[in-house]
């Protein structure tokens, strides 16, 4: 199964979903409000999750106190391989691919739900 059907087989989940919410007399608003804002939490999920893998904090060191000459072996990162790690090109897993496509089709059905 490809992850834009997944995607759409869960969006497709919680339109019926909400619904079956409409049914039991709640306002069309607060299932838009809910929708729009579970649609931004897995964006920002998904960002998240192609962020950790970005290597956004290759390089950066432990700071010592000014009389500490004492120096861990770890630290000591060559360079190129610093700029290697940060050149490096960004890696987009499946399951943010998912969050993402899933967080744009809620935003998109509240959207047009309070139109």
């Amino acid at each position: 199964m490809n992850k834009k059907d997944l995607g759409l087989i869960v969006s497709v989940v919680s339109i019926i979903f909400g619904l079956i919410i409409y049914m039991f007399n709640i306002q069309v608003i607060v299932i838009s409000n809910i929708f729009f804002l579970l649609g931004l939490l897995l964006i920002v999920v998904g960002a998240i999750m192609i962020l950790a893998k970005g290597h956004l904090f290759t390089g950066w060191r432990i700071f010592h106190r000014k009389d500490d000459n004492e120096r861990f072996e770890n630290e000591k990162i060559p360079a190129k391989e610093i700029g290697r790690k940060k050149n490096e090109s960004i890696v987009i897993n499946d399951f943010s691919k998912l969050f993402l496509i899933i967080g744009i089709i809620w935003i998109l059905i509240a959207i047009t739900i309070t139109l």
